[in-house]
């Protein structure tokens, strides 16, 4: 909850809790939040771990990064905010927008699931740094032949939109 996840998210995403995963050459369990990803279907591909606290994230050893929350997208949605985590995408979520997540700034898999959504507009909102950058600039040549493209602005140096005040949030601009 402290990181803006709400009881209608959670049945939305079907986001759990593990207290007792313990990664590969750890000998303590590292409580996490776990995220089911899906196929379009709704078919478990595999579930991707992210630490209560610190900076410890999990993906199965040799999966491809999928394009996170297409099977939870509400029929004939027009327009989809692509974010880099799935806490990014949760606020936006929160904030009243159909959102994806990348788990990163997008591979080949995941660039042609997005060509292939069929939605008429795209809004990039990648973290403000080097990175998501690269990556916006990426996703800008990817599917600007599928769709129109916008870019949130406005996110401060240092932040992603998981760091936002609500106030702070609805400040940000798309263009």
């Amino acid at each position: 909850y402290e990181r803006g996840l709400t009881d209608k998210i959670i049945d939305r995403y079907d986001i759990g809790f593990d207290a007792n995963h313990i990664p590969d050459n750890k000998n303590k369990p590292v409580p996490c939040i776990t995220f089911p990803v899906k196929d379009r279907l709704g078919r478990c591909l595999f579930i991707f771990r992210r630490s209560v606290e610190g900076r410890y994230f999990n993906y199965p050893k040799g999966v491809e990064k999928p394009v996170y929350g297409l099977y939870e997208l509400k029929p004939n949605t027009d327009t989809v905010v692509i974010c880099e985590s799935a806490f990014n995408m949760m606020t936006c979520i929160r904030h009243g927008y159909e959102a994806v997540a990348l788990f990163g700034t997008g591979n080949s898999l995941q660039m042609q699931q997005l060509k292939e959504l069929g939605v008429k507009r795209f809004i990039i909102a990648l973290d403000p740094d080097e990175a998501g950058a690269r990556g916006t600039e990426k996703l800008r040549k990817q599917l600007r032949k599928v769709a129109f493209i916008s870019q949130v602005h406005g996110i401060p140096k240092g932040k992603d939109l998981n760091d936002l005040t609500d106030d702070e949030f609805n400040r940000l601009t798309v263009e």
